[in-house]
């Protein structure tokens, strides 16, 4: 009856629900763009340098609402176990408790920080707050030792999570894995409290938006009323009327199954103008993960569709106005090309 009764209390004893797995929670949702120990990639490196300067809160907050029109995806999902487990894990790298920040609003004067802003920040975090300064980030003239672009601080993503003292923390002490100098001894308190006011100003631009019949779809689907052999030879003769270079096509499934199992009614036409490929990777070089760009033909249900992914949609993903602008232009090409070939 005793060895029962303390099994029974073993049992009571235990929680309902086991707590969450702070690293498979992080390499399921993080490791692809942060890498599996915290490098950086495409997302910000999260080194102990880092980590010393944002908060728990900040993380939590970042992980929650994401980066808007950025890659940083919103995980609104997530409990705020799971939130906080992997908190937990990303701070375990560096070993110390991260800084605690009051969360209250500091008193400045937006119209004394803007001249302060455009004196200091502009070159690295650009004009607008958009990261993109003409010093640094993703354009010709960056600083090869910059690892990471600057903050995009007109980002709301940023802005909820962001708090001020956190912020005046940064501005003072710098950080040298982003290339950012410290302006402790170059601004004081109440000037430092101004430009944070004018930094609660910006807002991101709107971008600019494709054709509204495809606004908001993820590809442009024509049907052609061509067989499939015909009108994979119009894609191809439209291409190169618009100056397209053409690699070879591949099958849909190709390196997806065996050989013998490949589907050979569904191509993807690969093509793309070193020019404009040039210029959209010195705009922002994230875009060579999505390169060179494709139009499919597919046979299905005895009708021949031609697709090809919404390029304007997609560049509005990467809070970049010059980008967003060049890829309505390359909507206006792609549509003209395939409606060339399904005329």
């Amino acid at each position: 009856m005793k060895k029962f009764t303390n099994l029974l209390l073993l049992i009571l004893s235990l929680p309902l629900h086991a707590a969450p797995d702070g690293k498979a929670l992080y390499e399921e949702h993080c490791s692809v763009c942060h890498n599996f120990t915290g490098k950086g990639g495409i997302g910000l490196p999260l080194t102990p340098e880092i980590l010393s300067q944002v908060s728990d809160d900040y993380l939590a907050r970042t992980i929650r609402v994401g980066r808007p029109g950025r890659i940083m995806p919103s995980f609104n999902t997530m409990s705020d176990a799971q939130v906080a487990a992997i908190v937990r894990y990303i701070r375990s790298w560096s070993g110390k408790p991260g800084p605690v920040f009051e969360k209250v609003r500091i008193k400045g004067d937006a119209s004394k920080g803007k001249p302060l802003y455009e004196k200091h920040c502009v070159r690295c975090h650009g004009k607008d707050g958009s990261g993109e300064g003409p010093g640094t980030g993703v354009t010709l003239s960056r600083e090869r030792s910059f690892m990471v672009m600057p903050a995009a601080l007109n980002n709301p993503g940023f802005q909820h999570s962001a708090s001020d003292a956190m912020i005046h923390d940064i501005i003072q002490a710098g950080r040298k894995v982003g290339g950012m100098p410290s302006f402790r001894n170059k601004l004081s308190d109440e000037q430092i409290a101004h430009v944070i006011a004018y930094v609660r100003t910006l807002q991101p631009p709107k971008p600019k938006q494709g054709m509204e019949e495809w606004r908001g779809k993820p590809a442009y689907v024509m049907e052609s009323p061509y067989d499939f052999e015909t009108t994979v030879e119009n894609v191809r003769q439209a291409l190169t009327g618009a100056n397209f270079r053409i690699f070879p096509a591949r099958y849909l499934e190709q390196g997806l199954t065996d050989e013998f199992s490949v589907n050979t009614r569904q191509i993807s036409i690969r093509f793309c103008n070193f020019k404009e490929l040039y210029h959209l990777l010195n705009i922002d070089p994230r875009l060579g993960t999505v390169l060179p760009c494709r139009i499919n033909v597919i046979e299905k249900d005895g009708k021949v569709l031609v697709i090809s992914a919404n390029v304007a949609q997609l560049a509005g993903l990467f809070n970049n106005q010059e980008l967003s602008e060049v890829g309505v232009l390359m909507e206006e090409i792609i549509l003209s090309v395939m409606e060339e070939a399904t005329l």
